[in-house]
């Protein structure tokens, strides 16, 4: 859904609440608002399917999701959770790959969709903290991943 203008403040609020929009002013927020489209899902909807084409990234505003992979034998396993103020789909989007995993909401959600399109239109300083924010979050998840390899007992 696009934003209302009567409901710009209280949108303008939520994601400056979202830690995925920390490091943007109220500008650059304004610009996500103009260009990405707030869905609401409701639970077990699923937001994408492990191979399917991706050119969009998803920032949970609110509610939570079940990342799933499919094994070798068609099982599907739940392995990870994301929640409120993550963000997922970006190594699509990035890489031009097909998913790889699905993302199933866990709960009652709203989450903003921002397609290759809507980055490459925002104002060059908006997509250099758009990248930077990508780079943080694989950065942590590579940390993350790589402590579990090293150290799997430890946590």
């Amino acid at each position: 859904m696009k934003i209302e203008n009567g409901e710009r403040a209280k949108w303008l609020t939520l994601l400056k609440s979202v830690k995925f929009f920390k490091a943007f002013d109220d500008s650059d927020i304004a610009v996500f608002l103009d260009t990405g489209d707030v869905r609401h899902h409701k639970l077990h909807d699923y937001i994408f399917r492990e191979g399917e084409n991706g050119d969009s990234f998803y920032v949970i505003l609110r509610g939570s999701v079940k990342i799933i992979k499919q094994g070798h034998h068609h099982e599907k396993k739940e392995v990870g959770n994301l929640e409120a103020g993550d963000n997922f789909g970006e190594m699509g989007l990035l890489m031009g790959l097909p998913r790889t995993a699905s993302i199933l909401t866990a709960s009652d959600s709203y989450i903003l969709k921002i397609n290759a399109q809507d980055i490459n239109s925002m104002p060059q300083s908006t997509q250099v903290k758009v990248y930077r924010a990508f780079a943080e979050f694989l950065a942590m998840r590579l940390k993350v991943t790589t402590e579990e390899k090293v150290f799997p007992n430890f946590y």
